[in-house]
């Protein structure tokens, strides 16, 4: 839900709410000004937001007021920095793009944990991102040959010990064109069962 294109924000303030089935969160203005415009295609379509968010994923533009100063802005490569070393203090493991679902086959058997894979990637829309799980060890062989017979695309794979972690989307994402991929928290797309 945006504010009214037109509202006057105090820096700080709600300019969107955010839902999902996993979070819910707002989105607030980083300097005083009016809402000049909102992106509308984010309600049918949420995970543009997370999935491309320097691109079509954009929330809000804002003209800002005169008076609000914007020389305590963060600039991105100071962001980053700052991000980066936070994620490595709390250990966050990032992927390249935010997935839709997640799958867990942790003890269970491949063609079960696959069979719910196929269900929520068949439900979801041509962007759909699952999280897959799995430990058990025929994964490493299984997953891909699957992925490539139902025409699927293997986004990203990561080992973490006996655990296998592949993001499987309907189609390829651009997402990694946007510069969300960073090698230093994430592997590169593609299957690599050395890692």
């Amino acid at each position: 839900a945006f504010k009214p294109v037109g509202a006057v924000l105090e820096r700080g303030k709600s300019v969107a709410t955010i839902e999902s089935p996993r979070f819910f969160g707002v989105v607030r203005t980083p300097f005083a000004g009016r809402l000049v415009d909102v992106n509308r295609e984010l309600v049918d379509h949420p995970s543009l937001g997370s999935k491309y968010p320097y691109s079509r994923g954009w929330f809000a533009k804002l003209q800002p007021l005169e008076g609000d100063p914007l020389d305590r802005l963060v600039r991105p490569k100071a962001a980053r920095s700052g991000f980066g070393d936070l994620i490595a203090q709390l250990r966050i493991r990032c992927f390249s793009v935010l997935p839709d679902r997640e799958v867990s086959g942790i003890g269970g058997e491949c063609p079960e944990t696959l069979a719910t894979l196929d269900e929520l990637l068949r439900a979801g829309d041509d962007e759909t991102v699952v999280h897959l799980v799995t430990d058990n060890p025929a994964a490493d062989r299984d997953i891909p040959q699957w992925i490539a017979a139902r025409r699927y695309a293997m986004l990203e794979t990561r080992r973490e010990g006996t655990l296998l972690h592949v993001l499987v989307g309907k189609r390829p994402l651009e997402a990694a064109a946007e510069g969300l991929q960073d090698s230093t928290h994430a592997h590169p797309t593609g299957f690599d069962a050395s890692t």
